[in-house]
């Protein structure tokens, strides 16, 4: 009896072990199958992510092409803005010392013995300004020294 109790232990126990083996790679198989599966979802949410990433690099290269393009014209508007307002500025100063010589101009044709213009205007219908400003003294104050002209939107002297 005892090599029977043997035999059939030991079948038992080979029977057990094939058993336990036959568990053990199942589990292996199934855990190399959750595991490539794990792996393939892995890969192609890295590659939804690259994606992603390369349509966000897309999107702001876009926007900043568009704001550079907007900042250029911008600075051609103020660079334009700029170039009129130095030129009003100069022939506002122009302006201006062309009227203190008229002031001058004036005052020394009143104070030479010339009609005082107010009066004139004030109290005589022979008088008018047109024949006022025709007085050859006055005539190269009168005359304008600046020509412009737009090229572009700037002006060009």
């Amino acid at each position: 009896m005892s090599s029977r109790t043997l035999i059939s232990n030991s079948s038992s126990s080979e029977d057990d072990e094939n058993r336990y083996a036959k568990i053990t790679d199942e589990k292996k198989r199934k855990r190399m199958i959750s595991n490539r599966e794990s792996a393939r979802r892995s890969r192609m949410k890295k590659e939804q992510h690259i994606k992603d990433l390369n349509d966000q690099v897309t999107y702001f290269r876009s926007r900043s092409s568009e704001m550079v393009q907007k900042i250029n014209e911008i600075e051609r508007r103020y660079m334009a803005v700029e170039s009129e307002n130095r030129i009003l500025r100069m022939q506002a100063e122009e302006l201006k010392k062309r009227l203190e010589l008229m002031e001058e101009v004036l005052v020394s044709y009143q104070g030479s013995g010339h009609h005082d213009v107010s009066d004139e205007m004030g109290n005589s219908d022979e008088f008018s300004v047109m024949e006022y400003l025709q007085d050859p003294l006055l005539k190269p104050w009168l005359q304008p020294t600046f020509q412009s002209q737009t090229v572009d939107g700037i002006y060009q002297f």
